[in-house]
């Protein structure tokens, strides 16, 4: 039996220390893991990678993006992608399963062309690349990220990707193992070498003189301790222990995981995110300041297409066209966004268009610098902000110091409630002042040099015109108006005016004599019928939170003559 324990031992020792070793050798696990598609995926205009496949097992990954030629990738929140994406043919990496190394993926049916979407404003950083690109992953801001690939639009995006990660290295049975083994085959050689004493005493084998044959029944051989007995214990128990040590197969990684942002789902649905971040904003006002720049040098319309809308466009294309026909009047406000003193960017939970963005710029910090107030539309996930409103900030006006990010900056809708006056209101009764600065609603709003500079203007144009009955009247462009709540409760509100001045004989067979200005319009002097003049008047309005005393201020303004007829 000694022998028999003695050859277990040694061979489950040698077992032991061929797995232990074998685990830091032949059987180690891979230093790396390499994931991707388990099979490759329909050709589509765009290949989206989300947050999951950031991270495998708290470990970050490391994307390989192979392409036949140049293409974009461009971070953007999750819910932009897929706004952006809409209905077009896509493949989604949303995660990895680390076990099996491959991408959970899905595919779309769709549309098989997009737009090009290099250098959009949605997307918060787009790297060009050509033919292969490494990708870390990092999120510039809370929130779930995605990384868009797209070639032009209409060839197929990328597929051919991997996503690589730290293996998990660790045999913490390897160490055991081998001190097992080595354990287990010094014992078996030991108990191979162990002699045991004969029965009946020692004397090479032979009998003491005197003693009987017969065998004595006064006494039984007993087996001393640490004997036999126990070695075999001592065996069987190092065996026991040397099968559950040993595993069935080198250890993987840990399973699929999710992103930061994905094990937080629950929190971040009731958060909120800025719909630009700061440097995405620096690059947007640089390209509208370029463009703008370049249509204000040609005087030419077509050129204002591009990054302006709304009243901005309206009003800089006639100014453009009246200037071309040799109206002397003066050029629009330049914009320059050197630098931002003041950004209120709306958050939002979710991808809800249209947007709209105000920003105070100015050529530099100085504090004689007259800043401009800007606002900037967004109409869809597809298309570049726009400048609606471009206006001087008054003397002695304010604007908010408002950070990029901040929560409580929201987009409202002009019949907003919690403000002393909803904005389609405040708009309406203002419009109304500066008609007649009489009215009943002048205690309403603030003063300022922009006020009362119009109302000594009018009252001078009425004065000087006798024999002239002249009228003035405001309507406002609701489709232009803009709300953004501030964060001590009230609000910010950029408004069109259009002000319409007319002028006629207060009897029959008058004369009105025009300007220059106005004669170069109309291609006339005088008139005996009349003459209706037309401004652009944008306006931008503070207006308090209900439970403030304050009154409403205009904080920017310009007057932009529109064009002129004779009546008849």
């Amino acid at each position: 039996m000694r022998k028999i324990f003695s050859a277990i031992a040694i061979i489950l020792g040698l077992a032991a220390l061929v797995v232990g070793i074998g685990q830091r050798t032949i059987w180690a696990p891979p230093e790396t893991l390499t994931a991707s598609f388990a099979q490759a995926p329909a050709a589509a205009p765009v290949t989206l990678i989300e947050a999951g496949a950031g991270t495998v097992g708290g470990h970050p990954t490391e994307i390989t993006i192979n392409a036949e030629g140049k293409f974009t990738a461009s971070l953007v929140r999750t819910a932009d992608a897929q706004a952006w994406v809409g209905k077009a043919a896509h493949t989604s990496i949303t995660g990895i399963n680390a076990a099996e190394t491959v991408f959970e993926s899905t595919s779309e049916t769709g549309e098989d062309e997009v737009p090009n979407p290099a250098g959009d404003d949605i997307f918060q950083a787009t790297e060009n690349a050509d033919k292969t690109m490494t990708y870390s992953w990092t999120n510039p801001d809370e929130g779930s990220w995605t990384l868009l690939l797209a070639a032009d639009g209409k060839a197929a995006a990328p597929t051919d990707i991997t996503a690589t990660w730290p293996g998990d290295t660790a045999t913490p049975f390897s160490m055991p193992l081998i001190i097992t083994g080595a354990l287990l085959l010094i014992a078996g050689i030991a108990l191979a070498a162990v002699r045991t004493t004969p029965r009946g005493g020692s004397g090479g084998g032979r009998r003491a003189a005197g003693q009987s044959d017969a065998p004595q029944t006064d006494a039984l051989p007993t087996t001393p301790k640490g004997g036999e007995n126990t070695v075999a214990k001592v065996v069987a128990t190092a065996s026991v222990l040397a099968l559950v040590l040993l595993p069935s197969a080198p250890a993987l990684a840990a399973g699929s995981s999710s992103s930061p942002a994905e094990s937080s789902a629950t929190e971040e649905a009731e958060k909120v995110f800025p719909v630009v971040l700061q440097d995405q904003l620096e690059r947007i006002l640089k390209e509208v300041s370029t463009s703008v720049a370049k249509a204000d040098k040609s005087k030419n319309s077509k050129d204002l297409d591009d990054r302006t809308s709304g009243a901005l466009k309206s009003l800089r294309g006639q100014n453009y066209s009246l200037r071309n026909d040799d109206v002397k009047l003066d050029a629009p406000t330049a914009i320059d966004t050197s630098v931002i003193r003041s950004a209120a960017v709306p958050t939002d939970n979710g991808a809800h268009f249209p947007r709209s963005i105000m920003v105070v710029t100015a050529k530099d910090s100085g504090a004689s610098t007259i800043p401009t107030a800007l606002t900037l539309t967004q109409s869809g996930p597809r298309e570049n902000y726009k400048v609606a409103f471009a206006t001087p900030m008054l003397p002695g006006s304010t604007f908010p110091g408002i950070a990029v990010g901040d929560q409580s900056v929201k987009l409202l809708k002009d019949d907003a409630k919690d403000l002393t006056m909803t904005p389609k209101v405040a708009l309406e009764r203002l419009a109304g002042f500066m008609d007649n600065e009489k009215s009943k609603d002048a205690d309403k709003f603030a003063k300022n040099a922009f006020l009362t500079l119009n109302a000594k203007d009018q009252n001078a144009l009425v004065k000087a015109n006798k024999d002239a009955t002249i009228t003035f009247k405001r309507t406002v462009n609701a489709k232009d108006t803009v709300v953004v709540a501030t964060p001590d409760g009230g609000a910010l509100v950029s408004g069109n005016f259009t002000a319409t001045t007319t002028a006629k004989p207060k009897e029959d067979g008058g004369t009105i004599g025009l300007d220059d200005t106005t004669a170069k319009i109309v291609g006339a002097k005088d008139t005996k019928k009349g003459i209706e003049i037309t401004y652009g008047e944008p306006t931008l309005i503070y207006i308090p939170a209900a439970d403030s005393k304050d009154k409403i201020s205009v904080v920017s303004a310009e007057v932009i003559t529109k064009g002129a007829k004779l009546l008849k």
